[in-house]
């Protein structure tokens, strides 16, 4: 294994401290609404390039056997960031487009918790894999 494997973790601490802020623009007195799309839209965009460099790195260097146990969690918590990411996009675009209706607002504003949350979480999970890895990039 190589220096290459740090790629994937790089891309997406950007897509986690990407969520933070798009989480933390909208959730002070002042709030940045501009500021607020293009980090959200870059905060999924990256999510979407680490994760298939993920997995290629994954499987170019001997498969999920060689890899920690933890692999595993981040993976599947993946798929629930993203699931609630893509819903989290979805209502704060049809709020743009067809109006701010208050039951919109309501569950895009509860809902951004769990976004971030879920976010940090895979965060936590990809420091444990990372740690697992780190004996192979720098080798014995």
């Amino acid at each position: 294994m190589d220096l290459a494997l740090l790629i994937h973790p790089t891309i997406a601490a950007g897509a986690v401290l990407l969520v933070v802020t798009s989480y933390v623009l909208k959730t002070r007195k002042r709030l940045y609404f501009n500021a607020h799309y293009i980090s959200g839209i870059l905060a999924f965009s990256a999510s979407m390039v680490a994760f298939p460099l993920g997995l290629y790195y994954v499987y170019a260097n001997g498969g999920v056997t060689v890899f920690p146990a933890e692999v595993m969690f981040h993976t599947l918590n993946f798929f629930v960031a993203v699931g609630l990411i893509f819903v989290q996009g979805g209502l704060g675009t049809a709020m743009l487009l067809f109006g701010r209706k208050r039951e919109a607002y309501r569950t895009h504003k509860r809902l951004a918790r769990y976004v971030l949350a879920v976010f940090v979480l895979q965060a936590v999970l990809g420091l444990a894999t990372l740690y697992g890895v780190l004996p192979f990039i720098s080798g014995p």
